[in-house]
C-alpha cells in the first residue's frame, strides 16, 4: 500500500502566490536560516556525488525534519517552495534529489511505518544517510507501480525475507539517488508460504557505512542525460536479497507478527 497524496497547506512565497485558508509567513527565522542554506546550492559542473553531499548536510542539520510531513506540514511544504524558487537557476537534478529524499523516501516510511521504523529514520537523519525509493521496473512502462515483478519471500527458517529480481525487466529503473543512497524503500510482490500477498514496502539497506554495495544487491548508471546531470539514475537489482523481517512497512499492511504464525 503506497501513501495517499494530499494538497500542501497554502504558502505566502512573498511573490504575491498563495493558496487555500491561510498563509505562511516566510521572513520567519527558521524561512530565512532555510533560504540561507539553500542559496549555497551549485548546479553547473557538479558531479552527483558532490550534489549527495549537499544534501546529506542539509538533512543532517535537522532545519527540515524528515516527519516534519506530518508533524508541520506548513514548514514542509514552506521549504519546497522556498527550493522552488532556484529551480530555474539550477535545473530539476537536486530539486528531485530532494523531493525523492524528504516526499518519496522518508515520506513512505512516515506513512507506513511503525514506530522503530520512525527511530530509524530519525537515526538516519541524524547521520546524514540518504534513501531512495525503489518502485519503478524496466517493464512496468506507464504502469509503474501497477505492475510489480519484484518477488519478496518470506523464509520461515531464517525469518527473513528474501527480495529478487526474476528477470532483467524487473530490475528497479530510473531510480534517482540510487547511486549513492545508503537505504531504499523498495515495493516488492509478497509471497508467504506460497501465498501471494501483493506489493508491499521494505526499508533496506543498500549499501554499508564504507558505501559498498550489501550483498546481493547491484546497481549500475542508467547513463547521460541532457539535464539534470547533477542527479544520479540508477537501475537496481535484487539478487536473493535477505532482509529482516522487520523491514516489512507495515502499518497497514500485512503485520509481521501476522507473518510469523502463518
Amino acid at each position: 500500500m503506497m501513501p495517499a497524496t494530499c494538497p500542501p497547506p497554502a504558502v505566502s512565497t512573498g511573490l504575491g502566490l498563495s493558496s487555500g485558508v491561510r498563509d505562511v509567513d516566510t521572513s520567519t527565522p527558521w524561512a530565512k536560516a532555510f533560504a540561507e542554506e539553500v542559496s549555497h546550492l551549485r548546479s553547473r559542473g557538479v558531479s552527483y556525488q558532490d550534489s549527495a553531499i549537499f544534501l546529506r548536510g542539509l538533512v543532517k542539520n535537522q532545519k527540515l525534519k524528515f516527519t516534519d510531513i506530518t508533524n508541520d506540514p506548513a514548514k514542509f511544504f514552506l521549504a519546497h517552495r522556498l527550493l522552488a524558487s532556484l529551480a530555474p537557476a539550477h535545473g530539476p537534478g537536486f530539486w528531485i534529489r530532494f523531493t525523492v529524499q524528504f516526499n518519496l523516501f522518508a515520506g513512505t516510511v512516515v506513512a507506513l511505518g511503525g514506530s522503530e521504523h520512525l527511530a530509524r529514520l530519525e537515526r538516519m537523519q541524524k547521520n546524514g544517510e540518504l534513501g531512495c525509493f525503489c518502485l519503478t521496473e524496466q517493464l512496468a512502462g506507464v504502469n509503474s507501480g501497477l505492475v510489480v515483478n519484484t518477488t519478496a519471500k518470506y523464509d520461515q527458517k531464517t525469518k527473513k525475507f528474501i527480495i529478487h529480481s526474476p528477470t532483467k525487466g524487473s530490475r528497479k529503473n530510473w531510480i534517482s539517488q540510487g547511486l549513492t543512497a545508503e537505504w531504499a524503500v523498495v515495493v516488492a510482490d509478497l509471497s508467504v508460504d506460497g501465498v501471494r500477498r501483493g506489493p508491499h514496502a521494505f526499508l533496506v539497506r543498500m549499501r554499508d557505512y564504507v558505501g559498498g554495495l550489501t550483498r546481493g544487491v547491484t546497481t549500475g548508471d542508467m547513463g547521460e542525460k541532457t539535464t539534470g546531470r547533477d542527479l544520479d539514475n540508477a537501475w537496481v537489482a535484487f539478487t536473493n536479497f535477505e532482509v529482516p523481517r522487520e523491514a516489512l512497512l507495515d502499518r497497514y499492511a500485512l503485520r509481521v507478527s501476522q507473518i510469523t504464525t502463518l
